[in-house]
């Protein structure tokens, strides 16, 4: 006796609709599961669940450690070397996530998107600057353009999630 073609092909759809349900539920109750850096993510968003707020949390929280940084790079000797590439992007960086913010309270996910991708591009900029300027000795620099692209791109993962 042979199994129908068409019930093999229904069978496999509802498995793989299962599948993504339960994807779909692990993903709500902890927005963290689609990010590239899921730690340092649940770290930022401190155990939210709703992921319009997680979303927002970890902007906020990476707005305040770009003015860390770029406080940090005011006070370096003036020059136009990575440092200083740096503090123009870290401002740059700072604006796009401000614009971020008014994307998800005017739900605008495409806006979204564009912005967290240019705050992302921005510490991807300084990181490579310090590093064709030879300047990765000047390492708290280098360590915070990394852990600022690393919470950028959780962002742009948690943003993927946002309800809008």
């Amino acid at each position: 006796m042979s199994i129908n073609p068409l019930m093999t092909l229904l069978g496999k759809t509802f498995l793989l609709l299962v599948a993504s349900s339960q994807a779909l539920k692990l993903s709500l109750g902890d927005p963290c599961t689609v990010a590239d850096y899921p730690k340092l993510c649940r770290r930022t968003i401190k155990g939210q669940t709703n992921v319009n707020a997680a979303t927002d949390m970890a902007i906020k929280e990476l707005m305040n450690r770009t003015m860390q940084a770029k406080d940090m790079a005011k006070k370096e000797p003036k020059g136009d070397g990575g440092v200083a590439v740096c503090l123009s992007t870290f401002g740059s960086a700072f604006d796009n996530l401000e614009k971020a913010l008014k994307n998800i309270q005017g739900n605008d996910s495409i806006s979204l998107n564009i912005n967290l991708s240019a705050a992302l591009t921005d510490y991807d900029t300084c990181s490579d600057a310090l590093k064709e300027t030879g300047e990765v000795s000047v390492s708290v620099f280098y360590k915070s353009a990394g852990v600022l692209y690393k919470m950028a791109d959780n962002c742009l993962a948690l943003s993927t999630l946002v309800k809008l």
